[in-house]
């Protein structure tokens, strides 16, 4: 558990209280405790449902604005190379009239934004919705690599599919499913985010980033369509590697059924003549068995080379 408290005043951030009516306080809550949200909501006077734990807000929109707060609550995203998995997180906003605050569970992307605003007079003055753009920025821009990677994983999951070693791709196929689902999960909401930020985010602070997410959303929404169009391909993969798999069947059938009846010539005949019935062909006769030989060989040589004839061998 961790509380950060910074005021800022014209752009420059300091450990502080409470502001003035040229500051404003941003109190950066690191996985907080029930009690440390209670006081928090009690100090700033928000509504109960605004600010809680981020592991059980699923549900919440991504944006709710009013006349006096913003919410808003950003998913950001990592990619965990070893396990080919999408890692999640979120990060919860609530910007008001001088103060912001922020709920997070050790999320990089907050004490990245609090150097930036450190840094950064000019934008730290633009106040509590510079947090909230640069929260965004970072977010984002963490969104195109993990693409990037999700990319190389399903370009050679899909190469696999028509590998001659015969090995199954089927359970990472769906795996990388899985997290191009998860990827789109995270990503779509913050394209909705940004067009509603581009209209809805209240004056005067609002309007110097407007253009900033109409700006952002084409890049995010590319970024989108790259995962639906992923999506496809491992669709497509899978059914195609089903199509391989019921080809292989079929091949593997056949080549059981050509020799099932090569076999079955000789069993036949072997068994006939070991039935020692006392009237039988040949039975008299010194090259009777020869022959039965000869024609067993006769009739499986010829089954043999029809059915390599039709390609079932």
């Amino acid at each position: 558990m961790a509380t950060a408290r910074t005021t800022y005043q014209d752009g420059r951030g300091a450990e502080g209280a409470g502001p003035d009516g040229h500051t404003f306080v941003w109190v950066s809550l690191r996985d907080p405790s029930p009690e440390e949200l209670a006081s928090v909501q009690h100090e700033f006077a928000l509504p109960g449902p605004l600010i809680d734990d981020p592991d059980t807000s699923a549900n919440r929109p991504a944006l709710e604005v009013s006349d006096q707060l913003v919410f808003a609550e950003v998913n950001t995203i990592s990619w965990v190379a070893a396990e080919e998995a999408v890692r999640l997180a979120r990060v919860q906003l609530v910007l008001g009239d001088g103060f912001v605050v922020s709920v997070d569970r050790n999320e990089p992307a907050v004490e990245r934004v609090s150097q930036d605003l450190r840094a950064d007079a000019e934008l730290a003055g633009a106040g509590p919705a510079a947090v909230l753009t640069c929260v965004l920025d970072h977010a984002v821009e963490r969104y195109g690599p993990v693409l990037s990677a999700l990319n190389d994983a399903v370009d050679e999951a899909t190469q696999a599919v028509f590998d001659t070693d015969r090995s199954r791709p089927t359970e990472r196929l769906y795996h990388l499913a899985r997290q191009v689902l998860e990827f789109r999960r995270a990503a779509a909401p913050l394209v909705e985010m940004l067009d509603r930020l581009a209209t809805e985010l209240p004056a005067p602070t609002g309007d110097r980033f407007r253009r900033h997410f109409r700006l952002q959303r084409p890049h995010l929404q590319h970024l989108v369509d790259g995962a639906d169009a992923l999506g496809n391909l491992l669709a497509n993969a899978l059914q195609a590697y089903l199509a391989e798999v019921s080809v292989r069947q079929n091949t593997d059938m056949r080549r059981i059924s050509a020799w099932a009846a090569i076999w079955a010539v000789p069993t036949l005949l072997a068994g006939i003549y070991g039935m020692n019935f006392r009237h039988m062909p040949e039975l008299g006769w010194r090259f009777g068995y020869p022959l039965v030989l000869v024609v067993m060989v006769a009739i499986c040589l010829g089954l043999y080379r029809a059915f390599r004839h039709y390609g079932w061998l």
